[in-house]
């Protein structure tokens, strides 16, 4: 990979500066976002993985949000197990995840990976967020604050390109 240029350097720097501080002065000034900035770092951080190219993103958000659906499934798939099954919760648990994850990777990899829904990794950031989080009561605001994320990347990332031209 070639070095960036002082002078890109120093524009990314500045414009994500600038974006990361409007972003946390509306979620510390808002007490509905209190608690989830690390949500906007997290869609924020997996855009930049995938290289911030504005045509993919539809996929990154599209990608995230049926995350969310999944996220539902991982949430109570255990849950359903030991109930329709009678199985114990750490095996109910494992056996859960192992479906799950399998069934999540052969679908968006088989059928979805040409679609707006082939970016595997913001589908499996949604569903963290929802665990780390603490559950689906906040699925909502977990969606909202890491859309903002992947926003921001992307959105400086076109003003980037047009103020080093």
């Amino acid at each position: 990979m070639c070095p960036m240029t002082s002078r890109r350097a120093f524009v990314t720097a500045a414009v994500r500066g600038v974006a990361f501080a409007l972003v946390t002065a509306l979620f510390t000034a808002v007490p509905l976002f209190h608690g989830f900035l690390w949500c906007v770092y997290i869609g924020f951080f997996l855009t930049m993985a995938f290289g911030v190219k504005l045509p993919e993103y539809p996929n990154y958000l599209c990608s995230l949000l049926v995350g969310y659906v999944w996220a539902f499934a991982y949430i109570f798939g255990h849950q359903w197990l030991e109930a329709w099954f009678a199985m114990p919760s750490l095996l109910a648990l494992s056996l859960s995840e192992l479906v799950l994850t399998f069934l999540l990777i052969f679908v968006h990899l088989r059928f979805l990976s040409r679609t707006w829904l082939n970016k595997i990794p913001a589908v499996f950031a949604a569903i963290a967020t929802v665990f780390a989080a603490g559950g689906i009561q906040h699925l909502p605001l977990c969606a909202l604050s890491a859309v903002i994320g992947i926003s921001m990347a992307v959105g400086t990332e076109v003003l980037i390109q047009r103020l080093v031209k």
